[in-house]
C-alpha cells in the first residue's frame, strides 16, 4: 500500500514537471529588444520627467491637468507613481529607449518641468531615457511575469496629491474609458502608455516602441487595442492598427466642446514564430 502511494506520488510530481516544460516550451520567443530595454526601479525619477513633457500634448492631458501649471510637480508625482506600478506589476511589460541627453530639452516641452524635480541631469551627450511604451498582458497570459527587471531600487515617492486635477473630470473621464475597454477591447492585451519627450520626437523612438509591441502581438497570436489620442492614433494607424471608434467626452461649463479619444485594435498577422 505504501509502495502504491509512493508511485502515485511520484507520478503526480513528474506531470507537474513535464507540465510545467510543455508549457515553456509553448512559448515563442519574444521579438528581440534591439535599442530597446526593460524599466528599472532606477529609471522611475526620469520616467516622471519624459511623461509629463510628451502627455502635455495629449488631449487626455489638457482635459483632466487644467492646473498643471501652479502644481508641476503633482503631475511629474503621478507618473513617476505609475512607473512604480509598470515596472513592479508582472502583467505589464515597460520598455524603454534612450538618446543623448539635450541640457535644453526643457525648453522644448511646453509643460511645466521645474528644475528641482528630483532627477538629476547628467552633461550633454550622455545617455537618457527619452521614452516610454508599456504593455499590459490579458488574464492568464503565460508572459505574465517574463518582462521585469528589478534591478535597482524604487526611490521614495511623496503621495500624489491630485492637486493637478480637475477631479470631476478625470473621474467622468475614467467611467466612458471603462465603458469603451468593455465593448471594443474587452479580455485583449493593450498597449498602457507610449510617452517620448518632444525634445527627441522625429527620430523614430514612438515607432520603434509600438512595432515591438505589434511583433509580440504577431507571434503571440493575440490582438492587442489601444486607447488614444489624436497624435497616437496616427502613430498607430502607421504601424497596423486599424480605428474601431472614436469616442466623445461631453463637454462641461469650463469647455462645452468637450474632448475625445480612439479606440484602435491590431488584429494578429501570421508570423514565422507563431506557435500553433
Amino acid at each position: 500500500m505504501f509502495l502504491q502511494f509512493w508511485l502515485n506520488s511520484v507520478a503526480v510530481v513528474l506531470g507537474l514537471i513535464e507540465a510545467l516544460f510543455s508549457n515553456n516550451a509553448m512559448i515563442a520567443d519574444p521579438p528581440p529588444l534591439g535599442s530597446l530595454r526593460l524599466a528599472t526601479p532606477d529609471d522611475v525619477m526620469r520616467l516622471g520627467v519624459v511623461c509629463t513633457a510628451s502627455f502635455y500634448y495629449s488631449e487626455e492631458f489638457t482635459w483632466e491637468r487644467i492646473y498643471h501649471d501652479q502644481y508641476p510637480q503633482s503631475t511629474i508625482v503621478h507618473y513617476r507613481h505609475e512607473a512604480v506600478e509598470f515596472i513592479n506589476e508582472p502583467e505589464f511589460i515597460a520598455l524603454v529607449i534612450e538618446d543623448d541627453y539635450d541640457t535644453d530639452e526643457s525648453s522644448k516641452t511646453n509643460a511645466t518641468i521645474p528644475d528641482d524635480n528630483g532627477w538629476e541631469p547628467p552633461e550633454n551627450g550622455t545617455k537618457v531615457i527619452v521614452g516610454l511604451g508599456v504593455w499590459k498582458l490579458e488574464s492568464g497570459s503565460k508572459r505574465i511575469g517574463q518582462f521585469q527587471n528589478l534591478t535597482g531600487n524604487f526611490p521614495d515617492l511623496p503621495e500624489y496629491d491630485h492637486k493637478d486635477v480637475d477631479k470631476k473630470r478625470t473621474e467622468d473621464f475614467a467611467q466612458i474609458v471603462e465603458a469603451a475597454e468593455k465593448k471594443y477591447i474587452h479580455g485583449l492585451p493593450a498597449m498602457e502608455r507610449i510617452a517620448v519627450h518632444p525634445a527627441y520626437w522625429k527620430r523614430g523612438h514612438g515607432t520603434q516602441l509600438a512595432k515591438w509591441g505589434v511583433k509580440l502581438s504577431d507571434i503571440d497570436g493575440t490582438d492587442q487595442g489601444v486607447l488614444a489620442n489624436s497624435m497616437g492614433q496616427r502613430l498607430f494607424e502607421h504601424v497596423g492598427y486599424d480605428l474601431l471608434d472614436v469616442v466623445s467626452v461631453p463637454g462641461d461649463a469650463r469647455n462645452r466642446e468637450g474632448t475625445d479619444f480612439a479606440v484602435l485594435k491590431h488584429t494578429a498577422q501570421p508570423h514565422e514564430d507563431q506557435v500553433a
